[in-house]
């Protein structure tokens, strides 16, 4: 049975944000942060995605994340003891970023409860979206872009409507720990291949956490069964989703980048981008960069 074509015009102002996830890579620091909550510089990553979607009219979160992470609901709190003892200071610019945290979006917490998966958190928010399309987010990749990057998904879905997919061109070598997608001239998806062979390389655009979701895709995420490793894949619904005569189109980056947080490494190429930024840190970062570099051949 064919789908329905997505309604163009659909207002999209909800947002799911993936915060499930238990951090491996980043132990024993993530025994006890979440690893969405670990700092890059004075915010917490996940406050960053936050803060993006809230730039482009996204007004309701989603959270979806587990039994652990409460202080990543108490971040977005309000905090009145805190709050009492900057006003009485001169701190003032820290009284205004505390609360700024809370005042961004209307946000709902739920726990993860399904099978292990990408695919789960946005069948679990299903009823708190409704019947139109959302954004869905992964709390650990960020986009440093001049024009935020869930803005640049609307205006894509505003023209092709369908299932829209972030992406970014990577090196041939980076391919095969993403998915590779293929598209036509329009930027539909033709095919997409999950963590491809180096010998099966046709592409270098990846997809990362960050789309436009129908409500048909949750229907689908409810119908099929789990994938590899008894995981349930938002790709796979995805896929199923064009099967069935569904549009998804790619939405590269554009006028920045793509950064994930999801290892130590990028983690840190992460930090020094937005420290590099900034313009109270730029100078002394650029100076810290320097100095480590000199020692770099001794």
């Amino acid at each position: 049975m064919s789908l329905p074509r997505p309604a163009q015009d659909a207002p999209i102002t909800k947002g799911v944000i993936a915060a499930a996830g238990s951090g491996t890579r980043f132990l024993p620091a993530t025994k006890s942060i979440p690893k969405e909550m670990i700092p890059l510089i004075d915010r917490p990553i996940v406050q960053y995605v936050v803060e993006e979607l809230a730039a482009s009219g996204i007004r309701d979160v989603v959270f979806v994340s587990r039994w652990d992470k409460k202080v990543l609901e108490d971040h977005f709190d309000q905090h009145p003891t805190l709050e009492d003892a900057l006003a009485t200071t001169e701190k003032r610019h820290y009284l205004e970023e505390t609360r700024r945290a809370g005042d961004l979006v209307n946000a709902a917490y739920i726990r993860q409860r399904g099978p292990y998966g990408n695919g789960t958190p946005a069948l679990n928010a299903g009823r708190l979206v409704g019947d139109g399309p959302f954004v869905y987010a992964f709390g650990d990749d960020l986009v440093s872009s001049a024009v935020p990057f869930t803005r640049q998904l609307i205006a894509q879905y505003r023209k092709t409507p369908g299932v829209i997919l972030g992406a970014q061109e990577v090196a041939p070598e980076e391919v095969p720990s993403y998915g590779m997608i293929e598209t036509d001239d329009q930027l539909r998806v033709t095919r997409i291949v999950e963590k491809p062979a180096r010998s099966a390389i046709t592409s270098t655009l990846v997809g990362f956490g960050r789309y436009i979701l129908p409500c048909d895709i949750l229907d689908i995420l409810g119908e099929i069964p789990v994938g590899k490793d008894g995981e349930l894949w938002l790709m796979d619904a995805i896929e199923a989703y064009m099967l069935r005569g569904g549009h998804v189109y790619a939405c590269p980056v554009r006028g920045g980048r793509w950064l994930t947080t999801g290892d130590p490494v990028n983690y840190l190429e992460a930090l020094f981008h937005y420290a590099l930024r900034r313009d109270d840190l730029k100078d002394d970062v650029r100076r810290i960069v320097r100095r480590i570099a000199a020692t770099l051949d001794t």
